[in-house]
């Protein structure tokens, strides 16, 4: 995992931010279960809300690079775990987490608002936000869609080269044909399953 790294000083607003954290700049020994918790949740905060590198993180929560980078490996394996895919794109996975944040934040934005005009500016925030959602979840599942065909043709071309009568298809394969046509299909795969497999048996 890389995260960008930014050079300055941290300024007063910066420090700030970490101001509920507890501090254990000045302490030694283990984290306990609750400081633990809160560590990570700021990180993820600071991270995910802030776009913050590990290395501004570090400097800002006066906690070592290294169990910030920890922290941060804990959440993207969370992230990659929640959305239950077989090859996620880390990046669209991060995109899509940082969205959701923008649209609960618009969402309590919302609430607390009585003018008219406001809720119209946050509303469309907020579809915008959507819109966004929608067209990174496609690009997801289309990328999800490409990789499995990639595999696919990897192992019907080493199939291939070493003379094996078995091909793979994958559910994402479309083809234009007659009813008779499919129907002859479905029967030569039915047999096909029936025998089992040829170079596995």
């Amino acid at each position: 995992m890389s995260t960008i790294e930014s050079d300055g000083a941290i300024d007063e607003n910066e420090a700030n931010l970490c101001q509920s954290m507890p501090d254990k700049s000045q302490k030694s020994g283990p984290w306990t279960k609750h400081d633990k918790e809160a560590r990570r949740n700021e990180v993820y905060r600071l991270h995910f809300d802030y776009d913050f590198s590990a290395r501004r993180i570090s400097d800002l929560m006066k906690v070592n690079r290294n169990t910030v980078n920890r922290d941060l490996r804990f959440w993207y394996s969370e992230i990659l775990d929640s959305s239950r895919i077989l090859e996620p794109e880390l990046i669209v996975e991060v995109n899509l987490e940082r969205l959701k944040i923008q649209y609960a934040r618009l969402r309590e934005s919302l609430d607390k608002t009585d003018s008219e005009e406001i809720k119209n500016k946050i509303e469309r925030l907020m579809l915008d936000v959507v819109s966004k959602i929608n067209y990174t979840v496609q690009r997801r599942a289309e990328s999800h869609v490409r990789i499995k065909n990639m595999v696919v043709e990897d192992i019907n071309k080493w199939m291939e080269e070493n003379r094996k009568d078995t091909r793979y298809m994958t559910l994402f394969d479309k083809f234009k044909l007659s009813s008779n046509a499919r129907k002859k299909i479905e029967k030569i795969m039915e047999d096909d399953a029936k025998k089992g497999d040829p170079d596995f048996n």
